[in-house]
């Protein structure tokens, strides 16, 4: 078979993920598909996957892009006539400490919430469904029937078999030397000295995915890990199950483990805390169906652990320690979608140990993506755009894929933190904060201030009542009561210049930007759909002139957005994030101490204006609002004289407030947050924020909302039961049956117990006055670790409905 010179979609890579963006596109009608694979199909990292399938994940994305994928893998072998392997042996987890014990109830209750039911059982029923292990020190379990596993080189194959039977073209031994790239989009494919012209590229090349996206300008920030598991020879307690009766998978992550049947004898694996990182360059060019060396002086604490659990390993003979990379992402969700830098390339990788399980539903997810120009599903935390350039730095992914690879089964406490790679971004007051006894955690690179009173006020981690409360109590008084500083230097700012940047950003934006000069505008970023890309304040400067203020993440999807909807608009835009700090001046006596920092009069503002303002010896401009509900500003001062803007208002007396005081606050008002209750399936009207658009002024996603009446709202929740400590996702009941889900949480230092904001479905009138109680609100329940805790819901924010 000859190469040909022009395919519209090329896939370079033959694994599982490759072979599954390549067999959707097909399935839903792309023509002109041609597949590269370096090697030959399933090599790299899907031949030695473990091929476990677990349905129940951290989200309702990741939950159901794999229940499809089980779907699928279930119809394959029927459709193409290859068998995938696919049995069902449902899957038990081990609880050996209360909180790991909490963690898994959690994962009960979530699934509950997408329709997935599992079992709580106690140690002899553990013992009961998986006879070898030893049970001494478990304290529950939970069984979750409806897991099983495949083998990965077979679903390769088959749906590499059913892209084949619909006209996909698939080159093996064909290694890609070279992107080519037409006015900045992605044009073609360099095979040695050939050239295969196309309308889009798909880079799914598992470990070696971040080099080829560097042959086009592209970042993606992945990196590779030893992954290590053994196989035994038969035993006979295995065998003794009889013939066809397999195991469930074990999943005893206090021991770093997991573990099955195989061929009568045992899989052994882990994720290993002092994981090892893997540079390419250790890797000879023809790497294909090999391993890397056996390292068993750094396995045998593991294999200790598994003595341990499983007794029966003290007799097998071990046939073969297996060593295979695998590639893993800075925070341990895979990348999936459009390159930001450059149009036309897609990008699918660092599956973290979860590529069996989710290349059925991600490829379809990609194929859609690529088909629609657009996601067609909420992908938030797969999404390529969640990281900027900036986090694509060689050094970086040498020092964290390891920790992730070995934190893979920490408990996902409030408060966790990565301890590698620290410090990459940091705030231009950053030295000061750490002065003040600053607890930082890394988000998307920055350095954020979560609370001060430094890690004595944030250990030991757990998921009740938190050890910073009291910390968190006196500055959430301070942005009451008095003025507390706040950075939000981290926030993304973005310049936009030129003579049309007014009907520019009218088009990209749903609120009215042809607003006067020192005022700000609320507004969002909308995808065609409706939903919600981005949340962010406009500033207006001049007659041309703009400055968008918007979420520390969203940075890099807004100027995405911006460049695809420019067109012959005469509008520039810049990203000047690094060039200005953000101050936030929060409380009843933030105008007083602003004011004792200068000479001139601090000027009288109304909410959404701004005016320029002197800080003692710093210049910037003020404005009025604070994402804290409270009275206060947010101080715009050019980075160099950041500091000594910090130092005049402390020594005015002001005292500093972190993230988590902010936190409970935006959540006590009702504000909505990206991320949480604002996402790209969220519509305005859902999240009660439509009178913020201003319809008929042709924003992206106008058509969209046109008679749009919402069949899910967000709520504000106040739990009765102080010991009620939610903390997202958690299922809400009504009436028995559940009609949402729990989007963010704090404690309301307020109200003396939890609040929470909260996505509702309810039938047509359910929102209305007549439904609620006489208060104006709903009595609901919601599910945390297995315990239904009654809550009020209200339309109105917690502070004023609840009051």
């Amino acid at each position: 078979m000859t190469l040909p010179s022009h395919a519209r979609t090329i896939v370079i890579g033959g694994g599982i993920i490759g072979c599954s963006v390549a067999y959707h596109l097909a399935r839903q009608g792309r023509k002109d598909i041609v597949v590269l694979e370096r090697s030959k199909l399933t090599s790299g990292t899907t031949w030695h996957a473990a091929g476990l399938v677990r349905r129940l994940r951290s989200s309702a994305t990741l939950t159901k892009l794999i229940n499809y994928s089980i779907d699928l893998y279930g119809e394959l072998e029927h459709e193409t006539g290859q068998a995938t392997g696919w049995i069902q042996t449902g899957s038990l987890t081990l609880a050996t400490n209360p909180d790991r014990l909490t963690n898994i109830k959690r994962q009960v209750s979530l699934g509950r919430a997408f329709g997935l039911e599992a079992e709580v059982v106690d140690a002899k029923r553990a013992k009961e469904l998986w006879p070898l292990i030893e049970t001494d020190d478990v304290i529950g379990a939970v069984w979750s029937p409806a897991d099983g596993r495949v083998n990965p080189s077979d679903v390769a194959l088959a749906l590499s078999k059913g892209a084949r039977a619909r006209g996909v073209q698939i080159f093996e031994d064909t290694a890609v030397t070279g992107l080519q790239k037409t006015a900045g989009r992605v044009s073609g494919v360099e095979v040695g000295d050939h050239v295969i012209a196309a309308d889009e590229v798909v880079i799914a090349c598992g470990l070696w995915s971040r080099e080829v996206a560097a042959m086009a300008g592209a970042h993606m920030p992945l990196y590779a890990c030893e992954h290590f598991y053994i196989l035994t020879k038969p035993l006979a307690e295995v065998q003794a199950l009889g013939k066809g009766a397999h195991l469930p998978t074990l999943n005893d992550q206090d021991a770093f483990l997991y573990a099955r049947d195989d061929v009568e004898g045992l899989l052994v694996g882990c994720f290993e805390p002092h994981a090892r990182g893997l540079s390419l360059d250790r890797l000879p060019k023809d790497f294909s169906f090999d391993l890397l060396d056996e390292d068993w002086d750094h396995f045998m604490p593991m294999m200790e652990n598994a003595l341990r659990r499983i007794p029966a390993l003290d007799r097998a003979e071990v046939r073969m320690l297996l060593n295979g990379p695998e590639s893993f992402t800075l925070d341990s969700q895979f990348i999936l979608g459009e390159s930001p830098e450059v149009p036309g390339l897609f990008l699918m990788g660092g599956m973290n140990s979860t590529g069996i399980a989710l290349a059925g539903g991600a490829g379809r997810a990609m194929a859609e993506w690529i088909i629609a120009g657009a996601p067609t599903m909420e992908l938030n935390e797969a999404d390529i755009r969640r990281f900027s350039p900036e986090m694509n730095v060689l050094a970086a992914l040498e020092a964290r894929i390891p920790e992730v690879l070995g934190r893979h089964y920490d408990n996902p406490f409030p408060g966790r933190a990565m301890d590698s790679a620290r410090g990459q971004r940091r705030s231009p007051i950053h030295v000061g904060l750490v002065a003040a006894g600053a607890q930082f955690e890394a988000r998307g690179g920055w350095e954020r201030a979560v609370h001060f009173g430094g890690e004595a006020a944030h250990q030991p981690l757990n998921f009740g009542a938190p050890p910073w409360r009291d910390q968190v109590a006196a500055e959430v008084e301070a942005c009451r009561s008095g003025a507390a500083l706040l950075d939000q230097s981290a926030f993304g700012k973005i310049m936009v210049q030129g003579p049309d940047a007014c009907a520019f950003l009218n088009r990209l934006c749903a609120a009215q930007m042809d607003l006067p000069e020192g005022r700000i505008a609320y507004s969002q970023i909308l995808n065609a759909r409706g939903g919600i890309e981005s949340d962010l304040t406009v500033q207006r400067h001049g007659p041309e002139a703009y400055l968008l203020i918007t979420g520390a993440g969203e940075v890099v999807r807004d100027l995405k957005h911006m460049r695809e909807i420019r067109g012959d608009f005469r509008a520039e835009f810049t990203d000047v994030t690094s060039g200005y700090a953000i101050l936030g001046l929060a409380g009843a006596r933030a105008r007083s101490v602003l004011q004792a920092t200068t000479n001139t009069p601090v000027p009288d503002l109304k909410r959404f204006q701004f005016a320029p303002v002197e800080i003692d010896l710093a210049r910037g401009w003020a404005g009025r609002l604070s994402f804290t509900g409270e009275e206060g500003y947010e101080l715009y001062i050019p980075a160099d004289m950041a500091m000594a803007a910090y130092e005049a208002l402390l020594d005015a007396g002001a005292s500093h407030a972190g993230l988590y005081a902010s936190s409970s606050l935006r959540i006590e008002s009702g504000f909505r947050a990206f991320g949480h209750e604002l996402t790209p399936g969220t519509t305005p009207h859902e999240v009660g924020l439509d009178a913020f658009c201003a319809m008929g002024t042709g924003f992206v996603g106008e058509d969209a909302l046109q008679d749009h009446i919402p069949a899910r709202r967000i709520v504000s929740m106040l739990f009765d039961d102080p010991e009620a400590i939610p903390i997202h996702d958690e299922p809400v009941y009504f009436a028995g049956q559940v009609v949402g889900q729990v989007t963010s949480a704090a404690w309301s230092y307020r109200l003396g117990r939890s609040v929470a904001l909260a996505m509702i479905s309810g039938p047509p009138g359910f929102f209305s006055e007549k439904s609620s109680t006489a208060d104006g609100t709903w009595g609901v329940e919601v599910e945390i670790a297995c315990t239904r805790y009654t809550a009020r819901a209200a339309l109105k924010p917690a502070k004023e409905a609840f009051q």
